[in-house]
């Protein structure tokens, strides 16, 4: 943040160089946590944003009035999607739970009605792990959109964007990417940009923003074009330190880390304790916890000094590269008398 702030108090209006190159800092280090290209990263407000922008930027295509999610899509997500409705879209939900884990449980996305197909690659209420790499596949053979949140995943869990070939994903700097809030992302198919127009625009959407003829507008090749006015610049600078911290690690091994320390947790409690996905290899990096009474449980891993949060009436805990094995004792401990 020093490195944002300084250049504003010593370098007057030539601060824009360093911002400029704050921003691509942020691309570059979160190009390799998501397995793309930085070029095909735009920054974004919030992942709200980025999806009204994605939604209002698809091309009209007769027929294909749907827009498929599932039940336990995050909320925000929804919202967005919901305001289709001004284009005509109806949004269609398929059941949650476990089955998310199965590519088979997506067919409706696949459907010749079908405009996109938005699903959560870790759900947050229930930490399934959805298979985007067969989801996006599909979606392709299909002529579907698909639009990837992973909000809940990226900086725990391997993401091969560039391999896997959706149209975009959106996430934040929030939760595992560890860099506060105002900094998220969109990234979209190179291939895929060149057939949006987005509604939200400004001068950093258009091919040369620098132009200043107010009747001519040429959208920005690739991602580019969804970045609409003036971008801000400080949330970028804290996450861009965080992105070097794990890719230090490298997500691999860092997803590697976290769900040795969730199976130690799962091992140690009664199965039927867990209302999220224990199943290996079909999880993400949380675990929601039914307890008798949620607020003399919250007491007790206050007293204990566990962080928490709550969903669904339930404890809901995260681990991360930072987490060790002695921390998930102390949580155990702390929990078992609540179950």
């Amino acid at each position: 943040m020093a490195g944002y702030a300084d250049p504003w108090r010593t370098e007057g209006f030539h601060v824009w160089g360093p911002w400029f190159e704050t921003l691509e800092r942020f691309k570059a280090g979160l190009a390799p946590i998501i397995g793309a290209a930085p070029g095909d990263i735009c920054p974004q407000a919030n992942v709200s944003g980025g999806v009204s922008k994605i939604l209002f930027s698809l091309p009209e295509r007769k027929g294909r009035t749907k827009i498929v999610l599932t039940e336990d899509a995050f909320p925000t997500v929804g919202f967005a999607l919901a305001q289709g409705a001004r284009h005509d879209y109806e949004l269609e939900f398929i059941p949650g739970g476990d089955r998310l884990a199965d590519p088979d449980a997506w067919a409706r996305a696949f459907a010749d009605d079908v405009q996109m197909v938005v699903p959560m690659q870790v759900y947050s209420n229930s930490s399934v792990l959805a298979p985007i790499e067969e989801i996006a596949k599909r979606a392709r053979a299909a002529g579907v959109f698909s639009l990837v949140d992973a909000a809940q995943a990226a900086g725990a869990v391997p993401l091969k964007l560039n391999d896997w070939r959706p149209d975009f994903a959106v996430g934040t700097s929030l939760k595992y990417l560890c860099g506060g809030a105002g900094a998220a992302w969109l990234w979209a198919n190179p291939d895929t940009a060149k057939q949006c127009r987005p509604l939200d625009v400004g001068w950093f959407s258009h091919e040369d923003p620098f132009e200043f003829d107010i009747h001519h507008f040429d959208y920005a090749q690739g991602a580019a074009r969804f970045t609409g006015g003036t971008p801000s610049v400080a949330p970028f600078a804290g996450a861009a330190a965080a992105h070097e911290i794990i890719n230090a690690h490298g997500v691999d091994a860092i997803y590697a880390h976290n769900q040795r320390l969730l199976s130690r947790l799962i091992n140690a409690l009664p199965r039927d304790a867990f209302i999220s996905s224990t199943n290996e290899g079909a999880r993400g990096s949380a675990a929601l916890i039914k307890v008798r009474d949620y607020e003399a449980a919250a007491q007790a891993l206050a007293k204990a000094g566990v962080g928490h949060d709550t969903r669904l009436g339930a404890v809901r805990i995260s681990v991360h590269l930072y987490n060790e094995e002695n921390d998930i004792d102390a949580f155990i401990a702390a929990i078992e008398p609540q179950l």
